[in-house]
């Protein structure tokens, strides 16, 4: 192959791929973005989540104090740190490679979603 062919090709890859950014995975990976909610429910098997500014998720009932919720999903959340129970945050849905889900006897949502908080 001719050198002048291998840097055409080159300089067209590099121009190429220059047009990804992290933020464009970012973007793509998000589902839904800016909701607001509060973690209602937290055990070692599940962490469900009200949300507060959109009407998702479904009703559910506590199976441990039998409270009644409206708009709850059931979570995995990516940057949890240290959020306590009844705390209100923004995050958004985001999509992530299939994970586990633990089946050990709890009361959660039959929704879940991988979500990232944003801010408090």
């Amino acid at each position: 192959m001719k050198p002048s062919i291998v840097i055409t090709f080159i300089t067209l890859l590099l121009t190429a791929s220059s047009g990804c950014s992290k933020n464009d995975v970012e973007e793509k990976m998000t589902l839904q973005r800016g909701l607001r909610g509060k973690i209602v429910y937290s055990s070692c098997a599940t962490s469900v989540v009200q949300v507060l500014n959109k009407p998702i998720g479904a009703a559910w009932t506590n199976c441990h104090d039998q409270q009644r919720y409206e708009n709850i999903i059931g979570v995995g959340i990516v940057n949890r740190n240290n959020l306590a129970i009844g705390e209100e945050f923004t995050f958004n849905i985001i999509q992530l490679e299939p994970v586990v889900i633990c089946d050990m006897a709890d009361c959660g949502p039959l929704s879940y979603h991988t979500i990232l908080i944003t801010g408090n």
